[in-house]
């Protein structure tokens, strides 16, 4: 069973849009756009995964490659 972007219920747009924190916006709560990429115990990322969840990562979102949910969770928490 594959899973993703397109799966049922999944957005057919997604993406993220930076956003400058000016000081009326102090203490609002605001989105990170997250991706995580689901293995097996010996699944490997591809490099366009990779690349995917470096590029996130880089202008400020939150991803990675989790092979459990503590893992999943230790991405979106820490």
């Amino acid at each position: 069973m594959q899973f993703g972007v397109g799966s049922p219920g999944g957005s057919d747009l997604i993406g993220y849009r930076k956003v400058t924190i000016t000081p009326e916006m102090v203490g609002m709560e605001v989105p990170v756009f997250a991706a995580i990429e689901v293995k097996t115990a010996k699944g490997r990322a591809t490099e366009q995964q990779k690349a995917f969840i470096e590029h996130i990562r880089n202008v400020g979102g939150i991803a990675g490659v989790a092979r459990s949910v503590d893992e999943a969770k230790s991405i979106l928490l820490d």
